[in-house]
């Protein structure tokens, strides 16, 4: 099988290439610099402002993973619009274009973020007004974008919601929490008694490979871990490997930090919410539809986390690495 990954260079993107590689796939990975494509891919440049480069990077591919996305609370709506939302309808056009078969759209459980909890919520559960914050607006804008596309039947589409993403390779949102650790613990916005949906990356990377051959047209489907966390479990457990101070409870609430103005300084709304408020999810459309099963439980991801943290450097490290490639933007 041929398939083209958006964003392989990614966090995301990468762990799916390398997914599918080991399971006999051919990937074209779709790239902004040739040099940081996975090894053993075929690699073309360009980004998802380019439909010509797109539909050359997907010619001849049966599937395409679009996994080129930034989790950033803080970049503008105009420009998280232009990536996810224009970039994909760029990728759709590009797989009609040239003929591709499916399309496996990756977005993000913050397609449903409010202020309140989502406990036990399915993929049936809408929110009535738009998500909260920049990337759960532009992620929902994408999705509806996709399954609109696939209304005709000819690009069969599948789109995965994952929870919060971790893992050893993270050098996205692993390094602001690292800073964040270092001056004094991860920050919990109340006591950390709130469940956490968590999505390892290899196990949205199953999710992905298995959705590019499943019989799961117009699926959408919550990919998450096999087991719940608290959020202090999880942010502890998370601190323990990569030797960092324990995570900081508050009386306050999470309420309470969202009132106060200065803690938007370095821990925006959405994400205080991520963490301070609880969320899980039905896992049954994934497997139902899918076959999917989580591969990684959350101990094993844990010390995977701290082994790879370790051979680049430690903490330092990851810090040191997103500050130079902050400069490089």
């Amino acid at each position: 099988m041929r398939v083209m990954v958006t964003g392989a260079s990614g966090f995301v993107g990468g762990a799916i290439a390398r997914e599918l590689l080991a399971q006999g796939a051919t990937v074209h990975a779709f790239v902004r610099d040739r040099a940081d494509a996975p090894v053993g891919t075929t690699a073309f440049e360009g980004d998802v402002g380019d439909p010509n480069a797109l539909a050359e990077a997907a010619r001849g591919c049966e599937a395409v993973v679009h996994a080129a996305g930034r989790h950033d609370d803080h970049a503008s709506l105009q420009a998280l619009g232009t990536l996810h939302v224009a970039g994909t309808e760029n990728v759709v056009r590009a797989a009609r274009h040239v003929g591709v078969r499916r399309l496996v759209h990756v977005s993000s459980a913050d397609a449903t973020l409010h202020r309140g909890p989502r406990v036990g919520w399915n993929e049936d559960r809408a929110l009535t007004h738009a998500p909260l914050g920049v990337v759960g607006r532009t992620k929902l804008e994408a999705e509806e974008l996709v399954v609109g596309a696939g209304g005709d039947g000819k690009l069969e589409i599948v789109v995965l919601r994952p929870g919060r993403v971790w893992g050893a390779g993270d050098t996205s949102r692993l390094p602001k929490l690292v800073a964040e650790a270092r001056r004094g613990g991860i920050a919990l916005f109340g006591s950390g008694a709130n469940l956490i949906a968590t999505t390892h990356v290899d196990n949205l990377a199953h999710a992905a490979r298995l959705a590019t051959t499943a019989d799961a047209h117009g699926t959408v489907a919550y990919v998450v871990d096999a087991e719940l966390n608290l959020a202090s479990e999880f942010f502890g457990a998370l601190s323990t490997a990569l030797d960092l101070p324990a995570p900081k409870a508050s009386a306050l609430g999470l309420r309470g930090h969202l009132a106060l103005a200065w803690t938007k300084k370095h821990v925006p709304p959405p994400e205080m919410i991520r963490r301070g408020q609880s969320s899980s999810f039905d896992p049954r459309r994934a497997r139902d539809q899918l076959g999917y099963e989580p591969q990684v439980s959350f101990s094993d991801g844990m010390r995977d986390l701290a082994t790879w943290a370790k051979e680049v450097g430690g903490p330092e490290a990851l810090v040191s690495n997103e500050r130079r490639a902050l400069r490089r933007r």
